[in-house]
């Protein structure tokens, strides 16, 4: 049974469904930041919290061992799941992960969502930790 979130969005496979801070609307010197200006950056947060797990959440990759038996044919011999020793994050954790990873979407609460893999989880991180004004998203140069 899937666990009800707000958003109306479950993932499935290894996706992780994450509320992404939300930037701020005027600096600290009181101008405000217009709506166009905000979502060009929103997406580029690099911090939020796991609001959904897809089922196969932290398993990684089938490795498949496979025997050579001629003719161009090859014939499995072991599969096997990789998993991590435990998951690392859960429902309710504040995560940093990889800028412009996964696929936005508009929840049925009409907040924002973002849809990742499991491994664009970078960290998890403490509420203090923040990326969420102008400042500190200054572009590479």
């Amino acid at each position: 049974m899937r666990k009800a979130n707000k958003s109306g969005i479950f993932p499935c496979g290894n996706h992780v469904l994450v509320k992404p801070d939300i930037i701020e609307e005027k600096t600290k010197g009181g101008i405000i930041i217009p709506e166009q200006e905000r979502d060009k950056y929103q997406f580029s947060v690099a911090y939020g919290y796991v609001v959904a797990l897809g089922p196969d959440c932290f398993i990684h990759t089938v490795e498949e061992t496979e025997k050579y038996i001629g003719n161009d044919r090859w014939v499995p011999i072991e599969r096997k799941v990789i998993k991590y020793s435990e998951p690392f994050a859960k429902v309710g954790d504040r995560i940093s992960f990889a800028i412009h990873s996964g696929r936005n979407y508009v929840g049925e609460d009409g907040e924002k969502y973002v849809q990742m893999n499991d491994t664009d989880i970078t960290a998890l991180v403490t509420k203090r930790v923040t990326a969420t004004s102008l400042e500190a998203r200054v572009a590479f140069s």
